[in-house]
């Protein structure tokens, strides 16, 4: 289980802070075998708000392995059905402190949190970058404390080109396929230009979506939206977040009251 998160890292499309996706790289390799999962199920309701946590690293369909380390976002629609299906619930708020993760499962994700009927509010006062800035800013109301970061609005792979490594060691890969483009990320060799073109045209493709995604509620001029991220009043001037809010429980007052 651990070889297929590390897979995962190293062929998927993401769109997560590349420091943060490093971290995960190291975690998993150094990983010894105790813990459990930990990250935070379901909602809980403060008055009549339901608080959707989505913390950590995200991703689809994930493992037992790969669920010590992230949040699946089959368990986030989860959570937001529940929250969607139950009486006492008026407001959902998802406090939201992530560095991003998989464009897999993501889009899907944002299609069904569009159809959500009732009131949605954003907060976080850590990180809401990358995958979870694009879940962040389905709601027209994103709420960001003064310290805490948003923003990174890009997409990547990171493919390892294993040739040399494995040249220097002794060996020599010679692997025999049919079809024009089957080993073009291999890791065997070299990538070639017209693979790399590919890959370009695809993360392109998907920065574009992200971007046009962020724009449906929040109207950030593009030159904001190249991978950076914006503290507090900064993100508001650039209107990639909607208000200051010091804290969760100030959130929750704001919208109780």
């Amino acid at each position: 289980m651990k070889h297929h998160l590390i897979n995962k890292i190293k062929s998927d499309l993401w769109a997560i802070r590349p420091d943060y996706l490093t971290t995960l790289y190291q975690a998993a390799l150094d990983f010894d075998g105790s813990g459990n999962a930990s990250n935070s199920r379901g909602y809980s309701v403060e008055g009549s708000t339901a608080v959707v946590p989505i913390y950590g690293a995200l991703g689809k369909n994930l493992n037992d392995f790969e669920a010590l380390f992230m949040t699946d976002y089959n368990d986030i629609e989860t959570a937001l059905i529940e929250a969607e299906n139950d009486e006492s619930v008026e407001t959902i708020l998802l406090d939201i402190n992530s560095p991003g993760g998989t464009i897999q499962g993501l889009p899907e994700l944002v299609n069904y949190m569009r159809t959500i009927e009732k009131p949605l509010v954003s907060y976080t006062d850590g990180m809401m970058a990358s995958a979870a800035y694009w879940l962040g800013t389905v709601s027209p109301h994103l709420l960001i404390s003064q310290t805490a970061e948003v923003g990174s609005v890009g997409v990547y792979v990171a493919l390892l080109d294993e040739s040399k490594a494995l040249e220097m060691q002794g060996y020599k890969v010679e692997a025999i396929s049919a079809g024009k483009y089957k080993l073009d990320y291999s890791g065997y060799e070299p990538l070639t230009d017209e693979a790399r073109a590919r890959l370009q045209a695809n993360v392109d493709k998907w920065h574009g979506r992200f971007k046009a995604a962020v724009q449906v509620n929040y109207p950030v001029d593009d030159e904001y939206l190249e991978g950076q991220t914006f503290e507090g009043e900064e993100a508001v001037k650039v209107q990639m977040a909607s208000g200051l809010v010091d804290s969760l429980s100030d959130a929750l007052l704001l919208i109780n009251e």
